[in-house]
C-alpha cells in the first residue's frame, strides 16, 4: 500500500475510493451483535420499509473496510474524532457502495514539526448515486518531512 504524506494533500481534492457489495448474512450477523433493532433483523418487521437496513455502527465500519481497500491511503497516525455523522438513506443486502474522501481542509501541528491536521469528509454512496452517510473526520497525518 502506498501511503499519502500530509504535503501531497491538495485541498480542496477528492479521492474516489473502492465499492464492495453489502453481503446479507454478514449484515444481520453483525446486527445481531451491535445493534439487534427488528429493523436489522426482522424481515417481517421491516417489509413496510423497504426490508432489512444495514445498522448505523455495520455502515460506520464498513466505511472502515473501505479506506483500508484504497490504493493509497492517507498516513494517518490517529484520529481525532468524527463530527457530523448523517445517515442519509437506507443501505440494504445487495447495496453496492462506494466510498468518496474530500480533502477539505489541513494545516501543520503547531507543537510536531513532523506532521498535519486533515478534515476529510468520507461519504458512502449506493449504485444509485444516493448519498448513505457522510462523516467528518480529523486526522493527524504524517509528514513526508518536515
Amino acid at each position: 500500500m502506498e501511503l499519502i504524506f500530509f504535503d501531497e494533500i491538495e485541498i480542496p481534492s477528492s479521492v474516489q475510493g473502492p465499492s464492495q457489495t453489502i453481503d446479507r448474512e454478514e449484515m444481520v450477523d453483525f446486527a445481531k451483535t451491535w445493534d439487534p433493532l427488528p429493523i436489522h433483523l426482522n424481515e417481517e418487521f421491516a417489509r413496510e420499509y423497504g426490508g432489512i437496513t444495514a445498522s448505523g455502527p455495520y455502515l460506520l465500519a464498513f466505511r472502515i473496510r473501505l479506506i483500508h481497500r484504497l490504493d493509497r491511503q492517507p498516513a494517518v497516525i490517529a484520529s481525532f474524532g468524527y463530527d457530523e455523522v448523517r445517515f442519509k438513506t437506507p443501505a440494504h443486502a445487495g447495496d453496492r457502495i462506494s466510498l468518496i474522501l474530500d480533502f477539505e481542509n489541513k494545516r501543520l501541528s503547531s507543537s510536531k514539526p513532523d506532521r498535519g491536521i486533515v478534515t476529510l469528509r468520507q461519504t458512502l454512496i449506493n449504485q444509485d448515486g444516493q448519498v448513505v452517510l457522510t462523516v467528518l473526520d480529523n486526522v493527524l497525518v504524517r509528514r513526508r518531512s518536515p
